[in-house]
């Protein structure tokens, strides 16, 4: 066991690809990507945020991880997932970036147009939350269903395949809270778990 490799950034989130066939991915593929936290500056007090895409190849024997792409955004993120779920009927193996930002939004990107160079790389957004979105899961049994929270207790249920209008998982908790927290249960399909700040946690059946 040991460190076998490292990155340094003033400040970012990190998150794997789940389905990597020869690399080991990161969010910044198959590969690895890191986007910019919301509520913070970089050493140049820039307030640019990006999603970059790093790729490790453990065949090889420097280990180094080697920068796939980079994609700029005026978006500040609160939260950043890979999941599996082909966006497409090519069966895209590189999946859906999903991100939470802070003006209440979820986006969607595309990883293989990100590391193609392509300018055109979400491929849907949506605003329906009020708040900064910090919470994000995605179902390892149905993977096009995608779980968000934020503020004042609410949390919403997304089908990637049809992203306009999300579902509630029931009546919201009172009194409301922020969501810092959301997991999907990884045994029973239908059980959906959040928590809160103060330390409240929640449980829910979505039958």
């Amino acid at each position: 066991m040991g460190e076998i490799t490292e990155k340094h950034a003033f400040n970012f989130y990190v998150v794997w690809f789940p389905e990597c066939l020869i690399f080991v991915c990161i969010v910044t593929i198959n590969v690895f990507s890191v986007g910019t936290s919301a509520q913070q500056l970089d050493a140049t007090f820039s307030t640019n945020a990006s999603l970059e895409i790093f790729e490790l190849d453990l065949s090889d024997p420097s280990l180094d991880m080697k920068s796939c792409a980079t994609f700029s955004s005026s978006h500040r993120y609160h939260k950043l997932i890979w999941g599996p779920h082909k966006m497409d009927s090519r069966g895209n193996i590189c999946g859906v970036l999903i991100v939470g930002g802070e003006n209440g939004n979820i986006i969607l990107y595309d990883p293989s147009k990100i590391i193609a160079g392509e300018k055109e790389v979400v491929i849907a957004q949506n605003d329906k939350h009020t708040g900064p979105v910090r919470a994000l899961d995605v179902n390892i049994f149905q993977t096009n269903l995608v779980a968000s929270g934020a503020n004042e207790s609410e949390i919403y249920i997304w089908d990637l395949n049809n992203f306009a209008t999300p579902m509630t998982p029931g009546a919201k908790t009172q009194p409301p809270e922020d969501i810092s927290c959301i997991a999907w249960n990884r045994q029973v399909q239908h059980i959906l778990a959040s928590a809160s700040p103060s330390g409240r946690a929640t449980v829910w059946d979505l039958r």
